[in-house]
């Protein structure tokens, strides 16, 4: 049955302890600090699997706060020059992240194509949550000098199938850009990995995120997270 609302809460206790599976309607998930954030589970196309949702522009402000604080403690001791944001859900975190850590600015890639940027600053994304739709991401040519020849640290809300950091990350090697990692709030499932390697063997171990959750199966009794 379609979703009808969305709630996110999350709790910030010591000493939380995260449910046993099955679930019902919810996935808690353990954070770096021990909190548990609370997210709908979303039933993929077919039904007989989900995913834990998390949506950040429809998050409220309190939880928001409380992410973006804990990604740029998390983000500090990576010594960046630049932050740059992955489009739509990675911006908001991106420019907390930069503020938080004492940034001028920041770099917000774009899927869309405003008329003086250039074609070779620009590469073909696809987003899982967007199936069927041909993107392309976008670096304004006016913001090259931010990341060109600086450690630039990309940021995202989620990190999935893998493409669209891939994706940014070719886009700002053409810019010139030493990417030192990726920051996320959620690190789901494992197949991001391989589109990673692409750009050198240790890239995985490059990416950092709050917590990690995985995709679900449906079973008689609830959604049981898939090994």
């Amino acid at each position: 049955m379609p979703r009808t609302h969305y709630h996110v809460s999350l709790t910030d206790t010591p000493g939380a302890r995260a449910p046993e599976p099955p679930y019902a309607d919810t996935y808690p998930v353990s954070l770096v600090n021990g909190a548990l954030l609370h997210l709908p589970l979303q039933p993929l196309p077919g039904g007989n699997e989900a995913i834990a949702l998390l949506m950040s522009n429809q998050t409220p402000f309190a939880v928001e706060a409380q992410l973006g604080a804990l990604l740029s403690r998390l983000a500090q001791p990576l010594a960046a020059e630049a932050i740059v944001g992955i489009p739509t859900l990675g911006l908001d975190y991106a420019r907390l992240v930069a503020r938080d850590l004492g940034f001028a600015d920041y770099v917000a890639l774009g899927n869309s194509r405003k008329f003086w940027y250039r074609d070779d600053l620009s590469v073909p994304v696809h987003s899982v949550t967007s199936p069927g739709t041909d993107k392309r991401l976008y670096l304004d040519p006016m913001l090259v000098e931010r990341v060109a020849g600086k450690r630039t640290l990309i940021i995202d809300d989620v990190i999935n199938t893998g493409g669209s950091a891939a994706a940014a990350i070719e886009l700002l090697l053409r810019a010139g850009a030493d990417i030192i990692g990726l920051c996320v709030i959620l690190i789901e499932g494992d197949s991001w990995a391989e589109p990673l390697r692409s750009f050198g063997a240790d890239w995985p171990s490059r990416v950092h995120g709050l917590g990690r959750i995985p995709i679900f199966s449906r079973t008689a009794t609830g959604w049981v997270p898939i090994p």
